[in-house]
């Protein structure tokens, strides 16, 4: 077990660990842009901003602007910058952010589902999937990010071959997962139920197991409850702000995130806990304010 590991499983004994908010969202607002991963390069000072406000509102997680940098998800963008010099530029504003609030603050190195669901996929192979995500494990992990996370998951197929990489490029890095889930309780987006989700993560010994964006954080506090039925690991809670309107606009506002997600910090459902698309840093400092009074859970 890594250092790092043992570092945050202390923490998460004693505290519920607050995740930043939303990356592409807040990079982006109304903006359209097919690949918000290449303002690394172009709008540094940007996104150092979005770091240094997220730590400040109470972040203990930032995540990398990566989620779209794998070579598949670039060549599908249209964009012509390679995997390397995004993440390489992603990692160096991230650190330096770190630094610069003289605060425990880890990184999260986010590993998107790429282009294809791979169980479906008639154009694409397992090993074409497999070096993509190689290239960005090994351009994370070489830049120093101190935690894998695998989100966003749509397909497990597609998680499992992302972790399978991970383990073989740096095995002592923590692993967290996760998944999309559907607007039927209890079933990823993909159908697949969360109990054969666990079971098929479980393998992989990850930091924790848990849920992003979906439909808003109703749902995601819901299916958090049934997921503590099949693993006793640290969850993992990142919701969106809502489904956004034709304008793009989301509609849960920071209290009633907070307010959702207080409910299950009460029955100790909570141990990473963040926010996806639409959500802001105030949703992160709201949250952060909550989370302090009150127990992670309970780790076995």
């Amino acid at each position: 077990m890594s250092n790092i590991s043992e570092r945050i499983k202390e923490l998460l004994s004693r505290h519920i660990i607050v995740a930043d908010a939303a990356i592409g969202t807040t990079l982006v607002g109304g903006e359209r842009m097919t690949c918000p991963d290449t303002l690394n390069l172009t709008e540094a000072e940007r996104v150092e901003a979005m770091y240094e406000a997220s730590i400040k509102a109470g972040a203990r997680i930032i995540t990398t602007n990566t989620f779209l940098s794998d070579p598949l998800m670039l060549k599908e963008c249209g964009v012509s910058h390679s995997t390397e010099d995004i993440v390489a530029a992603a990692l160096s504003i991230a650190h330096k952010a770190v630094e610069k609030s003289e605060k425990e603050v880890f990184i999260a190195g986010s590993i998107g589902p790429s282009t294809r669901n791979i169980s479906l996929a008639i154009d694409l192979t397992e090993d074409e999937l497999r070096s993509s995500y190689r290239t960005l494990i090994e351009a994370l992990a070489r830049e120093g990010v101190d935690i894998f996370l695998i989100e966003s998951i749509t397909d497990v197929r597609n998680a499992e071959i992302a972790a399978e990489v991970c383990r073989e490029v740096a095995p002592e890095r923590p692993i967290i997962f996760s998944a999309v889930l559907s607007k039927i309780g209890g079933l990823l987006l993909s159908g697949r139920t969360i109990e054969k989700y666990v079971a098929d993560v479980e393998r992989f010994d990850p930091l924790a197991i848990g849920f992003n964006c979906s439909t808003g954080v109703k749902s995601v506090v819901d299916n958090i409850e049934l997921l503590t039925r099949y693993t006793s690991r640290p969850t993992y809670c990142s919701p969106s702000a809502g489904i956004p309107d034709k304008k793009g606009k989301y509609s849960e506002t920071a209290k009633k995130h907070t307010e959702t997600l207080r409910a299950a910090a009460e029955r100790g459902l909570l141990s990473i806990v963040g926010g996806c698309c639409g959500t802001t840093v105030e949703h992160t400092r709201s949250v952060a304010q909550m989370a302090r009074h009150y127990k992670p859970r309970k780790m076995e």
